[in-house]
């Protein structure tokens, strides 16, 4: 009897495996295609849509640029054609797709299949060679409840590559209410676990017969929460299928808008926007990350042509005050020179807040000449250079100025500092130093960080101690303990701000 049970076992576990195993015929890796320059446009768009604050946008365009970019699917059938089921997400904007197969034996690999269909509810359709013999899963039939018993199936990320992944769990909520996903009428939620890599791939039931039938696409997981997947339901796949007889019923979107428009030229038409059209189009539900940059084309065309706005109001040559822009930093290298005897450089690393507000930290080396007396017989020793290292912190408002497409930032900032000072025989001892700085940036753009290069003026106030003389500083006041003085000059920035 033992014996049997043995052997009972073993044969339902066979069965399982070769059901698993089965599933690598169904299941696929997707792989977009696209051509070098429609990566070149997504890294330009990436990065000023993130200067926008568009952040999410421009990371999904950064993905899609990088080699190497890939998702789940999933074989289906309709009218007598086997497609590939992923996510939209997945393909993105390209027209072809590669669809690859890991079975355990060998790797069966098809390239330039067409993308025939997108979906509102984040589904795409890859037409599959009739050559292809891989097998189509259907759909499930029955209902969807809380408990079921469930597998996910896909190909997540490991160490960059794409890994065959098959997790089980169980229905956790039939029907989330997700206002985010409200392009699909039924999101499902699931403990199996789901990673990047695993969006488009299939949420599965085994039914009766021991088949894999379809319960959902997955597409998300929560990860501010513990066993958390959500998957489109079938009755958005079972409404998407039905528009494979139909290719191209819903295309992408057209893109030559922003194909015949620099990055860089299209932030100037967003930044000339109203206040309040910019926070909505920040905000905007977007499909696709090109969503936002269409919308904004699309706003810029109905004012002008509702004349609730110049068109010249959008020309290059058209100047304005910048209002809520996004955190910049910068990492400056400062150059004052006073009076031509003493001179500071220092570094500067900072942010600006919203345009407006500067702030950082800073290092400066300070050398000037100083002379000091023999305390015994009061003689003069003479000049001699001293240096010594500040650090400090700086705070500053600024008025940054499109002109084009260049920015003028008007600038005053403070900052203060303190550090020790020495040289040859004399002692410098410690120095407190601040320093007033009011000037203009030139901010020029590059592809991936700004160019600034500034004048100002300076006015610096050093407090050391008393038995030094500063002859390029003006004394303003003098007691036992340390001498204050004052001293003012020209100087330059140079730096890089993204």
């Amino acid at each position: 009897m033992k014996r049997f049970y043995f052997l009972a076992a073993m044969l339902l576990l066979v069965l399982f495996s070769a059901s698993a195993q089965g599933l690598r015929h169904s299941v696929c890796i997707v792989s977009p295609e696209f051509a070098d320059s429609e990566r070149a446009m997504m890294a330009d768009y990436s990065l000023y849509m993130a200067r926008a604050g568009m952040r999410s946008a421009s990371q999904a365009l950064t993905a899609y640029k990088n080699e190497g970019t890939f998702g789940s699917g999933v074989v289906v059938e309709q009218g007598g054609k086997k497609y590939v089921l992923t996510n939209l997400h997945v393909i993105g904007y390209a027209e072809k797709a590669t669809i690859t197969f890991q079975l355990h034996e060998k790797t069966l690999r098809y390239e330039h299949c067409e993308v025939t269909n997108i979906g509102e509810a984040d589904l795409a359709a890859v037409a599959l060679p009739a050559e292809c013999e891989m097998i189509a899963l259907p759909l499930y039939a029955g209902e969807i409840d809380e408990d079921l018993s469930i597998v996910a199936a896909g190909f997540p990320g490991l160490a960059g590559k794409p890994s065959w992944q098959l997790t089980r769990g169980s229905i956790s909520n039939a029907r989330v209410d997700v206002d985010a996903h409200e392009r699909a009428s039924r999101i499902i939620q699931h403990t199996a676990s789901i990673d990047p890599g695993s969006s488009g791939g299939p949420l599965l039931l085994k039914n009766a017969e021991g088949k894999y039938e379809i319960l959902g696409i997955n597409t998300w997981k929560a990860f501010y929460r513990e066993g958390v997947g959500l998957a489109i339901g079938k009755e958005d796949v079972q409404a998407f299928l039905t528009t494979l007889t139909s290719p191209k019923a819903v295309a992408h979107p057209e893109l030559k808008p922003l194909q015949n428009l620099s990055g860089e030229d299209w932030l100037f038409v967003f930044r000339h926007l109203p206040d309040s059209t910019q926070k909505n189009l920040k905000n905007l539900d977007w499909h696709l990350p090109f969503d936002p940059a269409l919308r904004t084309l699309a706003v810029r065309d109905s004012l002008v042509s509702g004349k609730l706005a110049k068109s010249k109001h959008f020309e290059s040559s058209a100047s304005h005050i910048v209002k809520d822009m996004d955190r910049i930093r910068e990492v400056r290298i400062i150059y004052d020179n006073f009076l031509g005897m003493n001179q500071q450089v220092g570094l500067q690393f900072g942010f600006d807040w919203l345009g407006y507000i500067a702030t950082g930290v800073q290092i400066t080396a300070l050398i000037e000449e100083a002379m000091t007396e023999d305390e015994i017989f009061a003689t003069k020793l003479g000049y001699k250079t001293r240096a010594g290292a500040m650090f400090g912190l700086y705070v500053g408002g600024q008025l940054p100025i499109q002109v084009g497409k260049h920015m003028l930032v008007p600038r005053i900032t403070q900052s203060a500092g303190a550090g020790p000072m020495k040289t040859g025989n004399i002692y410098g001892g410690f120095a407190i130093l601040t320093d007033t700085r009011i000037g203009l940036d030139w901010r020029i753009p590059f592809n991936s960080v700004d160019l600034v290069l500034g004048l100002h003026y300076a006015m610096d106030w050093q407090w050391t101690k008393n038995d030094l003389k500063i002859p390029a500083f003006k004394p303003k006041s003098n007691n036992e303990a340390f001498n204050q003085y004052l001293q003012h000059g020209l100087g330059i920035t140079l730096g890089v701000a993204w």
